[in-house]
């Protein structure tokens, strides 16, 4: 009786963790690579403590088209994603969303790839 019910709490933990890497794409809108613009991003949030909710984001002009993005703290004050980290989850959006773009979780942050049209 008590091998069951540590399975049912186990599996009901597991099925109630955070999703790390989840990966929202976008169905529509502009398509595009946008690569070349993963690494500035990725630069400015490095190394930074992030306030709770603070957003770090910029625009890069790529391919002919721009790329927005954007960094968000979703979890408290002081938390950090080293620049790997965010070129991994970057990059994994930019090249498994069918070039659409999309939002993607990792622990305390959110990290959005979005192409679109004309320049920034």
């Amino acid at each position: 009786m008590k091998t069951s019910f540590k399975a049912i709490i186990t599996a009901a933990l597991v099925a109630f963790a955070p999703s790390v890497a989840a990966v929202g794409c976008f169905s529509g809108g502009q398509t595009g690579d946008c690569s070349a613009a993963i690494g500035p991003i990725c630069s400015m949030v490095n190394g930074v403590s992030f306030a709770a909710g603070q957003t770090i984001s910029t625009c890069v002009n790529t391919n002919g088209i721009r790329c927005n993005m954007a960094v968000v703290n979703t979890g408290g004050g002081g938390s950090q994603i080293g620049q790997q980290e965010c070129i991994d989850d970057m990059t994994a959006t930019n090249n498994g969303c069918d070039s659409h773009g999309g939002i993607r979780a990792d622990g305390n942050f959110q990290l959005t790839l979005d192409p679109n049209a004309g320049a920034c």
